[in-house]
């Protein structure tokens, strides 16, 4: 559904042939290629898309590497795990039906739980819930046992 690669040579041409503002898109996934699309393309603006989808930190590197800043770290497990919390409370929140919100909020389960050790068995589980309290309690489960940590 999404193979291949962006062809940022293309956002360059077109940026070149239009006097419109181009925005580039495709393959940001870090503040660096934020910053190597810019680079690249010389296009106007930059638009994230799946590549923040459990990394919504990704915003703040972005804007860190644009600005000639240093590029903020990857948060550990434990503040990626807050972050998911945050985002599902103000999902709940927003959605009306506390139930059926926590049910649709499953895939950014599966999203911010990519990459972690047995993070596959914690994603079964995940994907489970019907409830804020039932994601709670495995995140914390899972921060409490040794796997964790073992990043």
């Amino acid at each position: 559904m999404y193979g291949g690669e962006a062809r940022w040579s293309e956002i360059g041409s077109l940026v070149e042939a239009l006097e419109i503002p181009v925005v580039g898109n495709g393959d940001i996934r870090s503040g660096e290629d934020a910053l190597r699309m810019w680079r690249e393309t010389n296009c106007h603006g930059i638009m994230m898309a799946r590549g923040t989808h459990g990394a919504p930190w990704l915003f703040s590197q972005a804007r860190a590497a644009l600005d000639g800043n240093p590029i903020p770290a990857d948060p550990d497990i434990r503040e990626r795990f807050e972050v998911c919390l945050r985002h599902a409370r103000k999902a709940i929140e927003f959605g009306g039906d506390p139930k059926k919100a926590a049910v649709e909020f499953r895939k950014h389960l599966g999203w911010y739980t990519k990459g972690i050790p047995d993070g596959k068995k914690l994603r079964a589980e995940l994907f489970q819930v019907t409830s804020l309290q039932e994601m709670e309690e495995l995140l914390e489960g899972y921060l409490e046992s040794s796997q964790a940590f073992a990043v």
